[in-house]
């Protein structure tokens, strides 16, 4: 704060008065102009979620890639494993067509004479005279 004379009385008193100094006023901003800044920001942010988004959503397909050829790899050895179980179960089967075995299922065991090798199934005739078909894909062990 400034202080100046004050040298508008009459007579001898001389005071000394304070005087604010004029603030400048800012210019400020229009309503249109803060909108377009507000707008300018907001592209802008928009334009960045996009382009995580785009690196996410190939993140993404990269790691079902990986996955898919994971479960294509397992599949294969699946299927070879079926192959080869299903060979060495035949050639076991075929060396004691006509003679008694027990058969241990998921559903029970089955005891009876092996009277036929399918492709995919074996048929046992049972002591009582009635005829079982047991899928490969159930027999837990013979004996």
């Amino acid at each position: 704060m400034r202080r100046y004379w004050n040298l508008g009385h009459d007579g001898e008193c001389k005071e000394i008065t304070g005087r604010r100094k004029k603030k400048h006023a800012k210019p400020s901003h229009s309503v249109w102009r803060k909108i377009l800044i507000l707008r300018r920001k907001l592209i802008r942010s928009i334009e960045q979620i996009r382009l995580q988004i785009a690196q996410l959503s190939a993140r993404i397909i990269a790691q079902q890639e990986q996955v898919n050829a994971r479960i294509n790899a397992l599949q294969e050895q699946v299927n070879g494993l079926e192959v080869g179980q299903s060979s060495s179960v035949l050639a076991l089967l075929r060396g004691r067509l006509n003679t008694r075995i027990t058969v241990v299922t998921t559903a029970g065991s089955v005891f009876g004479t092996l009277v036929a090798i399918g492709e995919d199934f074996i048929q046992i005739a049972e002591p009582n005279g009635s005829i079982v078909i047991i899928p490969f894909r159930s027999l837990l062990s013979i004996a």
